[in-house]
């Protein structure tokens, strides 16, 4: 293997690097753009619930996060896209948990609206927050404080929650 030989492979390698990322980026965006077209069913949020926190505990243990669930009961079902909105939880619960970088807990709570019309879902985390500015640009297409952030996480929260009426 020639000097020439590693340079040429070191440039094959950050092309490939950066066409993962390309691709990431794509299927970000992809998803952001698929966010109002909903294929909805009814569903029981609690159930949702419980077995996200399944799947997405043991990615919190790792970085020492403790999930907590507080589920009211008796909660109607509600028309939702499963798919879409784990992608909500995911997106949400991933920034909770890069948040606290020390560890911390991330907790997901539901109840009746005081109006009895709609079912809230709170996340709450012990994460470090956000500053101002960031505050006011969060659901920016493409702005990020994360280095590898391809700022399109939360845009696509915000977009999948409204096109199912919700607010976030």
């Amino acid at each position: 293997e020639t000097p020439r030989d590693r340079r040429m492979l070191k440039r094959a390698r950050a092309v490939r690097t950066e066409c993962r990322r390309l691709e990431t980026i794509l299927e970000s965006f992809l998803e952001f753009a698929r966010a109002g077209h909903l294929e909805p069913c009814t569903c029981d949020v609690n159930a949702t619930l419980r077995d996200f926190a399944t799947f997405f505990q043991p990615q919190a243990q790792e970085r020492n996060v403790e999930v907590r669930l507080h589920l009211a009961a008796s909660l109607p079902h509600v028309c939702l896209d499963e798919k879409l909105w784990r992608q909500v939880l995911f997106n949400l619960a991933g920034n909770a948990v890069d948040a606290m970088p020390s560890g911390g807990s991330l907790e997901f709570l539901t109840y009746m609206s005081s109006c009895g019309r709609s079912v809230i879902i709170e996340i709450i985390d012990t994460g470090s927050g956000m500053d101002t500015a960031t505050r006011t640009r969060m659901f920016e297409a493409f702005y990020s404080t994360k280095p590898s952030g391809n700022g399109l996480g939360l845009p696509t929260v915000r977009k999948i929650i409204a096109a199912h009426h919700g607010t976030i």
